[in-house]
């Protein structure tokens, strides 16, 4: 005897599956039920991992769908399967309710599955009620509003505690590079928890690039429309032991503040005699992408005449350069020395000019037109 029909098992799917009679009038309209099935499936693996970049809340979906269409990988293809698969659920429910009142599936002996069949639409139609009007007007609002992404999890009104990513990896590369320079972060107290608030300067010659950075992170969701604050910054000058004070204007952006992002600010900085002091992460390889390598030289690269490219690194010591520049030549490819400043335990990453040919093809898509006079002859 075949197995399908001994196996305890194996003789329920046999006698549903394989032996199962059915009428001779069988067409392709019982297929409802099997298709209804595989819709179902579909919803759940797709409403899964849609619901992982997520929130059901009036603060929050409508610039979250928007961040699954434009950030999440292939999440506008999950969103597309998810609600047209809805739309076809359904049709084939009311396709299945058609085919079984057509051929009177609710009759002696299948009064037991149609009582069934109907309490689970009744359920169904109880769950997908119709959305609340709040809901409604809101989603229609932030829809005329918003002419960029501008996540709501990162908005100025929602507080830094609920602003919890999902950050993507363009965005993390360009900080953390961006902290590898002359940008800065501070801890910001509140009742709930600290939270992380990111600063970026730039002379008043590079306002280009300081409003680039205005508009990629704004694009990004990760800092308001305003111009950037002009800063008054005072410098000591020691000419002659004469102590005298100099100031030149800056541009200053600042992000919004975040509590997901305490593990950049505890990475980059520790407590020293009483003095932040930055250091270099662990896993600062995983993070310096060619995005991340193009904004580091457009804020702290300095071109040499007629050679190679230095990366200011002063903030870092000798053993933290060498390691920094030897990530670059694993990923890059790059032919790297490090130099010093002239100043004490000062350092700062050298590229040769052998090398400024292969690392203007790998930020060229990077930088813009005010910053390529560093690429001279490259870009």
């Amino acid at each position: 005897m075949r197995i399908i029909k001994s196996n305890p098992v194996l003789t329920i799917l046999n006698s549903y599956l394989v032996d199962s009679p059915q009428p001779s009038t069988i067409s392709y309209l019982w297929n409802f039920g099997s298709l209804l099935g595989l819709a179902l499936i579909t919803q759940i693996i797709s409403g899964i991992l849609l619901a992982m970049h997520y929130a059901g809340t009036a603060e929050l979906a409508f610039n979250l769908v928007e961040h699954i269409m434009r950030d999440v990988q292939d999440g506008w293809l999950l969103r597309y399967i998810h609600s047209n698969m809805a739309s076809f659920f359904f049709i084939a429910v009311y396709s299945h309710i058609a085919r079984g009142l057509y051929y009177s599936s609710y009759r002696t002996p299948r009064i037991g599955v149609w009582v069934i069949g109907t309490i689970i639409f009744f359920l169904m139609m109880a769950i997908n009620r119709e959305r609340p009007k709040w809901i409604k007007m809101y989603v229609n609002v932030n829809y005329k509003k918003n002419n960029v992404l501008n996540l709501a999890f990162i908005k100025k009104r929602i507080r830094a505690s609920h602003r919890i990513g999902p950050h993507n990896i363009d965005f993390l590369s360009l900080l953390i590079c961006g902290m590898l320079g002359d940008w800065w972060a501070d801890k910001i107290s509140s009742q709930s928890m600290l939270s992380i608030r990111f600063h970026i300067e730039q002379g008043i010659n590079n306002e280009a690039y300081i409003m680039h950075l205005r508009d990629l992170f704004l694009n990004l969701g990760y800092c308001s429309n305003t111009m950037p604050k002009l800063i008054k910054k005072y410098h000591k000058l020691d000419i002659n032991k004469n102590i005298c004070m100099s100031y030149k204007y800056n541009y200053r952006l600042t992000l919004f503040t975040f509590s997901s992002l305490n593990w950049i600010y505890d990475s980059f900085y520790i407590n020293k005699e009483g003095i932040k002091v930055k250091i270099l992460p662990v896993w600062i390889e995983d993070y310096i992408t060619p995005l991340g390598l193009a904004h580091w030289i457009m804020q702290d690269g300095s071109r040499q005449n007629k050679q190679g490219i230095n990366i200011a690194t002063n903030s870092f010591t000798y053993e933290e350069c060498i390691q920094l520049s030897q990530i670059l030549i694993k990923k890059f490819n790059l032919k790297i020395t490090v130099i010093k400043t002239g100043r004490e335990n000062q350092w700062r990453i050298s590229i040769w000019k052998e090398s400024m040919e292969r690392l203007s093809e790998i930020v060229k898509p990077y930088v813009i037109e005010e910053m390529k006079y560093k690429f001279v002859d490259y870009i």
